[in-house]
């Protein structure tokens, strides 16, 4: 029996084999969001000819299962890049939106070796999180 990390690893495989675009609106990374509910949600990057304003696989995925269960919370994330897909880190404004959306997230890491990957807490990845501050004005 395959674990959630393992099928996780192969929806965001499968669906950036079949979806890798290099050329076009460069499609090059996918998400998949295991959330507490048990559901499964999975997106691309939505890329543009401009880099820097492109949006990440994760913020994508977030979103989408944010629209469908509106109290969700993330349990497990991975994202895969590339035609011959392998995992890949969260930068650090995903690390926020997954911190935001699960603060106990597992995230899949890359694993030291570069083959495979590591379950990691998000809170181990973003240990300084930004938190809204509370004002005492009155």
């Amino acid at each position: 029996m395959k674990t959630n990390a393992e099928l996780l690893v192969r929806l965001a495989k499968d669906l950036i084999r079949t979806r890798y675009d290099k050329k076009g609106h460069h499609s090059v990374v996918a998400s998949v969001v295991l959330t507490k509910n048990g559901n499964v949600y999975q997106a691309l990057n939505v890329g543009t000819y401009q880099p820097s304003i492109s949006t990440c696989a994760e913020i994508v995925a977030i979103g989408i299962a944010h629209t469908a269960e509106p109290d969700m919370m993330i349990d497990t994330i991975v994202a895969v890049r590339d035609k011959e897909p392998y995992v890949v880190a969260p930068c650090g404004k995903c690390r926020e939106y997954i911190a935001d959306y699960g603060p106990k997230a597992k995230v899949l890491m890359p694993a030291q070796n570069k083959r495979g990957w590591t379950p990691t807490e998000i809170s181990k990845l973003l240990p300084s999180k930004y938190r809204k501050r509370e004002c005492s004005c009155k």
